[in-house]
């Protein structure tokens, strides 16, 4: 800055006090306070001026008629005017250079982004990192960088997608539709309703000593044994099994079930269907027996009774008035000796499928009135492998086909490969002699017990070779009754007299309230509204919408 004004230098010259000047040279407007004042800039004199008309006036007054006659040679010219210097061409040529290369510049940034825009690809990849291109060549390596960050992010992002497309695809997700229908003219189907009680042997059987002494005493120890009340059961060899139970080895359990169990008549005392007596099971006709509206059925749980065996019975009003009423007898006094529940176990379930009253039923205890409102629930299921269901078992099995028959045949076929019977509450599968013989009592507790045991812990092994846990998938379209359950008092206060008035005519005077409270239950089963919840499961993620994704990404990642 200070090269400017050397004529000066000697005015501030900071030598002579023993300083050393500081140069800066980012200072480029320095002044220092004591510069002289610049010189006035040069003015041409008048006698060497070149000759120049003079400037009209900006606002110049009309002409008159009396100076038509003078010319603007007439006018004298001022002598004071000033005229300014001419301008400076160079700035003017540097400041509009700098204005077209501005422009151009635009234009060609303009024309770029056009390019871009409309034939950039995945190959443009190889055309930011090479330096052929002319627009690229003359780019920055800041702004390469920013659209090579820009195409990776595309890259990740396109990628992602992709992965996660496929990943949903794989896990199969399923959404559920539900949908509600009224009931039919003719009403809704009415469920079987299978009655087990929990007491599976007489104490009288044993006391009427029907088989003779040493096989009844061989017998009711063998039951006692075979059902600890505190204690788990003791393992029984085969020694055991031919000096304390010689006799008794060779009884099947359903002859033993048949003759010693709780009669039908004796246990249903009171049936009432729709508001009416229940129908005969046999001729369908209204009975005064309410033990004909069921029939016997063997079980797991041991003998039971089925009402509406055969399915054709339906319900058009709901309430418990006009649902399924019972009055049951419990018995207490004939339970065996080692039975520590008493009640009933009861199954709601569809007519063709066995009733797994074990696993699915539930209780009823003596002295109280239990309301049960069931609704009817339909579900639909998807074919594999998207959904669950398999379409060819409804052909293996002929037609209503649920899990349950699927288990329970699964457990027939096991059971005649590794003890050569099946047991007293199974039926013989298709492909198997009819005419199998039923287990035994030996071959129950030494072969078919421990081998439903192990089938379900899978460690199930016939022959050496391990069996695999039975395939039995949901069906396609099947039906259920869903429940709800309450209780109340049986019988109240109120009606007491009355209740012992009844049961006294027909078991004896010797009955109070406590002992009835004790043998005696109601129950009522109906529908809780007449309609019908229909659930339909169904893929919620297809081939078709992953194919979507995968061509919207690869469009987003190429573009």
């Amino acid at each position: 800055p200070y090269t400017r004004h050397k004529q000066d230098e000697s005015a501030f010259d900071m030598t002579q006090r023993g300083e050393r000047p500081t140069y800066y040279p980012y200072l480029e407007h320095y002044q220092p306070s004591y510069q002289p004042a610049r010189p006035k800039p040069h003015r041409t004199p008048r006698s060497k001026r070149p000759d120049q008309p003079l400037s009209k006036p900006k606002y110049a007054p009309a002409p008159s008629d009396e100076s038509d006659s003078h010319t603007e040679a007439d006018k004298p010219a001022e002598e004071d005017e000033f005229i300014p210097p001419p301008k400076r061409k160079k700035k003017a040529k540097r400041r509009a250079n700098r204005a077209a290369l501005e422009q151009r510049r635009m234009e060609i940034e303009m024309e770029s982004f056009k390019e871009f825009a409309s034939t950039v690809t995945a190959d443009y990849l190889a055309e930011m990192c090479s330096k052929s291109t002319e627009v690229i060549s003359k780019a920055s390596n800041g702004r390469r960088l920013i659209w090579m960050s820009v195409w990776l992010a595309s890259f990740v992002y396109a990628w992602y997608n992709i992965s996660l497309s496929i990943g949903i695809f794989l896990s199969k997700p399923t959404a559920t539709k539900l949908n509600f229908y009224e009931a039919p003219p003719g009403g809704i189907a009415f469920p079987t309703v299978t009655i087990c009680n929990f007491n599976k042997y007489n104490k009288s059987y044993f006391e009427n000593n029907r088989n003779g002494d040493q096989l009844n005493k061989q017998l009711k120890k063998f039951l006692i044994e075979s059902q600890p009340i505190w204690t788990h059961r003791e393992e029984m060899d085969k020694e055991k099994w031919n000096t304390d139970y010689q006799l008794i080895k060779a009884m099947d359990m359903k002859s033993l079930l048949t003759e010693s169990t709780h009669r039908l008549e004796d246990t249903i005392e009171f049936c009432r269907f729709s508001g009416k007596p229940c129908l005969s099971a046999y001729n369908n006709e209204t009975t005064e027996i309410p033990s004909d509206a069921f029939q016997q059925i063997y079980t797991e749980h041991g003998l039971c009774y089925s009402f509406n065996q055969n399915g054709a019975l339906s319900m058009s009003r709901t309430g418990a008035l006009y649902g399924l009423s019972l009055r049951l007898h419990v018995a207490q006094d004939d339970y065996f000796e080692n039975q520590d529940v008493a009640g009933f176990k009861v199954l709601l379930h569809n007519w063709y499928e066995p009733p797994m009253i074990e696993e699915y039923g539930f209780a009823l205890r003596p002295g109280s009135e239990t309301y049960v409102r069931i609704r009817l629930q339909k579900f639909k299921d998807t074919n594999r492998p998207l959904g669950y269901c398999d379409p060819l078992l409804e052909e293996k099995f002929g037609g209503g086909y649920t899990i349950s028959k699927c288990v329970m045949q699964n457990r027939a076929v096991n059971t005649i490969r590794k003890c050569g019977c099946v047991a007293f509450y199974m039926t013989v599968p298709p492909g198997y002699p009819t005419a199998t013989p039923i287990c035994n009592l030996y071959q129950e507790w030494n072969c078919v017990e421990p081998l439903l045991e192990d089938l379900a812990l899978s460690q199930l092994v016939i022959n050496g070779i391990p069996i695999p846990d039975p395939d039995c998938p949901s069906a396609c379209v099947y039906t259920t009754y869903s429940y709800s359950i309450s209780q109340s008092e049986y019988p109240s206060q109120s009606v007491e007299e009355e209740v012992l008035r009844n049961v006294g005519q027909n078991k004896g005077a010797t009955w109070d309230i406590q002992k009835i409270r004790d043998n005696y239950l109601k129950v009522h089963i109906y529908f809780q509204e007449l309609s019908t919840l229909e659930m339909e499961r169904h893929p919620s993620y297809l081939i078709s919408t992953s194919l979507v994704t995968l061509v919207v990404s690869s469009d987003f990642f190429s573009e």
